[in-house]
């Protein structure tokens, strides 16, 4: 069901409440109604005392069958038979309209978005991608495959019926506001994306989300190139410009073919991947050199580079010793990154 705009900065999970709860008030409102009038009927018509025109009103709606206070007249006869009409008219309308929430699947529904914010405060270490268009989608598919956990944010209705078809965590409101980042657990999240149209709502981003969190590594998009430095101002880590990028992508395709069709091969037929893995406290890698770990040996991986307090160290030599917050640049199938882990591990000690 697609939401209208005007509730475009209300959940998913409250728009739910607010239409059961409307629904709720307006069924006791009809039954409570009727009953008065019942109650008031009687007394007027038939002059009958409080408790008697309660009775009467009672065994009318709800069409037991039990005997009347007094024979009735024949105006209270009337009376009673539009009672009649208007008590099981209403108890269609309550029963259609409860229907309607199961059979759509609406109370499931509830359950569901409570599941899932449930499931958005115990996560921990997360990323938040903040816009959903065509370039979030496509981050968001990329840590599904890679089993990264997860956060959308966006205040567009059909974006994230999207985003729940896919069984992905998502909040339904404006990316530019607290409650939102709040929601999304930014102060557990280890990363946020800020993916959205407009760099001057980027900017905004990257400006709330170092509020809320000092330390949360921000990655932004430019769709300006010239706004780069702007958003490297307003705190982002690492600013990246998909026109840009696709723009080289393009231009070496037609210079560099065979080098382009390598890469992709490499890095989606033959399932290679470049990871970074960091060299830990108390990790036993800690002051040997490249040759004596051996690594291509030991798990097959290729080391591109260190990365060593800000500084790139390309293609290492043998005789390099790692260092403690050493950041290495390997290339590797999956298999061989996770025994490149396991060997860097502090839990590891003496398996090196």
């Amino acid at each position: 069901m697609v939401a209208s705009h005007e509730s475009w900065n209300i959940s998913y999970l409250e728009k739910f409440k607010h239409r059961l709860r409307t629904q709720l008030i307006v069924i006791s409102s009809l039954i409570i109604g009727i009953t008065a009038i019942g109650i008031a009927g009687y007394m007027l018509i038939e002059h009958m005392k409080f408790v008697e025109a309660l009775y009467m009103t009672i065994i009318t709606l709800s069409t037991v069958g039990f005997g009347e206070v007094k024979p009735l007249s024949t105006a209270g006869r009337l009376f009673t038979s539009g009672l009649i009409v208007a008590g099981v008219g209403t108890f269609a309308y309550a029963v259609s309209s409860f229907s309607r929430f199961i059979v759509e699947g609406e109370v499931k529904k509830i359950f569901q978005l409570k599941k899932m914010e449930e499931q958005m405060r115990r996560l921990k270490d997360h990323i938040i991608v903040c816009g959903f268009g065509r370039v979030g989608e496509r981050i968001c598919e990329e840590f599904e495959k890679e089993n990264v956990p997860f956060v959308v944010i966006d205040s567009d209705p059909e974006r994230i019926e999207v985003a729940e078809s896919k069984g992905y965590l998502f909040v339904f409101k404006d990316t530019t506001e607290t409650e939102a980042l709040v929601k999304a657990g930014i102060d557990r999240a280890k990363a946020l994306i800020a993916a959205l149209g407009s760099d001057a709502d980027n900017l905004f981003l990257i400006l709330s989300a170092k509020e809320l969190n000092p330390n949360i590594r921000v990655v932004a998009r430019a769709n300006n190139p010239e706004n780069e430095a702007k958003l490297y101002k307003a705190g982002a880590d690492k600013v990246v410009t998909p026109y840009t990028i696709g723009a080289l992508r393009l231009a070496h395709a037609a210079i560099k073919p065979l080098v382009v069709d390598f890469v992709e091969f490499a890095t989606r037929d033959m399932k290679f991947y470049l990871e970074e893995i960091t060299v830990e406290k108390g990790s036993p890698v800690v002051g040997k050199s490249l040759a004596e770990l051996d690594l291509r040996k030991k798990t097959g991986v290729t080391v591109i580079a260190i990365i060593r307090n800000g500084n790139i160290i390309r293609n290492p030599h043998p005789d390099e010793r790692l260092q403690e917050g050493d950041n290495l640049i390997v290339l590797g199938s999956k298999e061989e990154i996770q025994k490149v882990n396991q060997l860097f591990s502090p839990n590891n000690k003496g398996r090196s």
